[in-house]
This record gives structure tokens, sequence and C-alpha cells, in this order.
């Protein structure tokens, strides 16, 4: 008779399990995709005049190539878009991007203040208030 018993209540914990773990993988989905912001435009103009040259899927700057490609930004996870914007803003933080060597090739790539503060806000994970 405890066999009888045995078979429907691993079924019914099995069920509860799942319905748990799909419900927490679906509240950590939406936490992401609502903290990850989508690139708004002022940010994409920057990226594109100022840092799309070494960092895309194209480059011949292997170096900057492998440290962020923007070609695959966009399409992958939103844990991965927040660790790379976490990475951005530390390196502008630092004064590392533009590279030096490259500035001093090319002193048109430098950022300006504005571009900066761009870049530095949307990294940050912080969206302008509209006024």
């Amino acid at each position: 008779m405890k066999k009888s018993f045995l078979l429907p209540t691993l079924a019914i914990l099995g069920l509860l399990f799942i319905q748990g773990t799909s419900k927490t993988d679906a509240v950590s989905e939406y936490e992401l995709h609502a903290l990850a912001p989508d690139m708004p435009a002022n940010v994409k103009a920057v990226v594109e005049q100022k840092c799309y040259g070494c960092h895309n899927a194209e480059s011949k700057n292997e170096k900057g190539k492998a440290k962020l490609d923007w070609d695959a930004f966009e399409a992958t996870k939103k844990s991965k878009q927040l660790a790379t914007m976490a990475k951005i803003n530390e390196t502008l933080s630092k004064g590392e991007m533009p590279p030096a060597k490259f500035l001093e090739n090319k002193p048109e790539g430098k950022l300006s203040e504005s571009d900066l503060a761009t870049l530095m806000e949307w990294s940050a994970g912080k969206k302008k208030s509209k006024e």
C-alpha cells in the first residue's frame, strides 16, 4: 500500500519544483529587462562617432574588437549587457578610453565632456529625466 502513494507524491513534488523554478526564472528575466535599458539614440550617436571604429566585428583592431564588439552587444543577454555596461563605466571613469596612443594619431577621436557624460550616465544605468 505504501508504494501506491509514493509515485503520486513524487509527481506532485516534481511539479511543484518545476513551477517554482520557472516562476523564479521569469521574474529574473523581467527584472534584468527592466535594468538593462535599450541604448538611446544619443548614446548610439556617440558610439557610432567615437567607439564603433575600433569596437566592431569587422575591425582590424583585434584587441578593441575582443574587449567590446558593439555589433554583438544588443544581441547578448541582458545580464551580459549589464556586466558590459559596468566595464564600460569603469574604463571611462579611469580615463582609459579612448587610449592615449590612439589619440596621438587621431585627436578627433577624443570624447568631449558631453560625450563622456552621455556614455557615463548610460553605462551607469541612469536615465536622464525629461524636464
